[in-house]
């Protein structure tokens, strides 16, 4: 039991980004997307910063460089430009001016990065502040700022002051986009984990039940998303006792990689945790093969696919929570084989299959509308005259 509720059952949740990136993970299989002294990747630095607003084209630049830096974990250089620009910003545009509320808002993820929370802040409450003055109370950077600020405050354990803000960012969402839109279903996911934090479970179904009829209808089953919002919902069953309900979402999970994967499942197709059951009825007869004699289904939980190995894992530690050591010792097997062919690929070279992969993720991270900062790639800060040339080029004071 004690190994089941390490894996299952942590004492708070991780707090979900708006517009995870997919290939992220956490224990109930959501993303992290920075904080904890880890760097945002750079995706998600734009579309948390500017939902809604598009950057103009004297700031882009300069954008786009600070977060690099920042998605590098760069941030002595990162945060000086930063801070210069919006002095330059000030300057020309004064401060209640939308441009320096998206520099705001980039300066406070750098800073959350670096878990300084309390400047991270003041900076999002300044940059609300500015974004519902000149844009409208109803705006949708107006509620991407309501976000960051309530995923800031979820950080630091401070759920009460944070739902509100979440609820009123889902309410904007809803107004400007559409009830079923898969960012209102985003922010559902957040509200969730919120209330999860409280031990408000009832709005926590209510929220991820949701938000998981939304991706399906309008993503379909195959979404990343909708696998993701299945795991936080099994979590929150966990954490009430409900086995069940939580082992059914996990099967389904599981069932949809394998179809995806091997195809129709039949006797002889099956997915691995039927495999696990099955090991389980036999280990105690001596023709019961060893997991490698069935193939390699732990390959079906590739590199872009970390949401199935960490099904695998929670649905063997709820089988071992209820005694099913053979099955368990199947999954967390399986688990531990898509971990290791997951970094071998990584590992294997510039050349080749790893590259392939590393690439194929980037072509999906610029699918978003929002994102800035993939055309743009700087290599090293040791070029002394980069910064110089870059504020001349958006007309600002080097």
């Amino acid at each position: 039991a004690s190994v089941a509720s390490s894996v299952m059952d942590t004492s708070k949740d991780t707090m979900a980004e708006l517009f995870q990136d997919e290939g992220e993970e956490g224990v109930t299989g959501v993303s992290t997307g920075g904080g904890s002294g880890s760097p945002t990747p750079p995706s998600q630095y734009a579309q948390q910063a500017n939902a809604g607003y598009e950057i103009p084209a004297r700031l882009r630049t300069l954008h786009n460089l600070v977060i690099q830096y920042a998605s590098q974990g760069r941030y002595e250089v990162a945060v000086p430009l930063c801070k210069q620009a919006l002095e330059d910003l000030e300057k020309t545009s004064g401060h209640d001016h939308p441009d320096v509320a998206t520099m705001l808002n980039i300066l406070a993820l750098v800073y959350r990065d670096q878990n300084k929370y309390k400047e991270a802040a003041n900076l999002l409450n300044d940059a609300l502040a500015i974004r519902e003055k000149t844009l409208g109370e109803n705006h949708p950077a107006v509620a991407a700022t309501l976000n960051n600020l309530a995923v800031l405050y979820g950080k630091r354990g401070k759920y009460k002051d944070a739902e509100p803000l979440c609820k009123r960012a889902l309410e904007i969402r809803e107004k400007v986009l559409g009830s079923d839109h898969p960012d209102v279903a985003k922010q559902l996911n957040n509200l969730a984990l919120l209330c999860q934090n409280q031990g408000k479970y009832e709005e926590v179904e209510r929220y991820y039940q949701r938000a998981l009829e939304i991706y399906e209808s309008k993503l379909g089953q195959d979404d990343p998303n909708v696998a993701k919002t299945k795991n936080n919902l099994a979590s929150a069953y966990l954490k009430q006792g409900k086995y069940k309900e939580a082992e059914i979402l996990y099967k389904q999970v599981l069932t949809r990689a394998h179809e995806k994967e091997f195809g129709s499942i039949d006797d002889k197709n099956k997915p691995i945790w039927q495999i696990a059951e099955d090991r389980e009825e036999n280990k105690n007869r001596k023709d019961n093969l060893p997991y490698g004699e069935y193939g390699g289904w732990h390959k079906a939980a590739k590199v872009d696919s970390p949401t199935v190995t960490t099904t695998l894992k929670n649905l063997g530690a709820l089988y071992r929570r209820q005694g099913k050591y053979e099955a368990a010792e199947t999954l967390e097997d399986c688990a531990l084989r898509s971990r290791k062919e997951a970094l071998d690929v990584v590992k294997a070279g510039k050349g080749g299959r790893g590259e392939k992969i590393r690439s194929s993720s980037k072509e999906r991270r610029r699918g978003s509308r929002e994102s800035l900062t993939d055309s743009v790639h700087y290599e090293g800060d040791d070029n002394p005259g980069i910064k110089t040339k870059i504020f001349h080029a958006l007309g600002l004071n080097s």
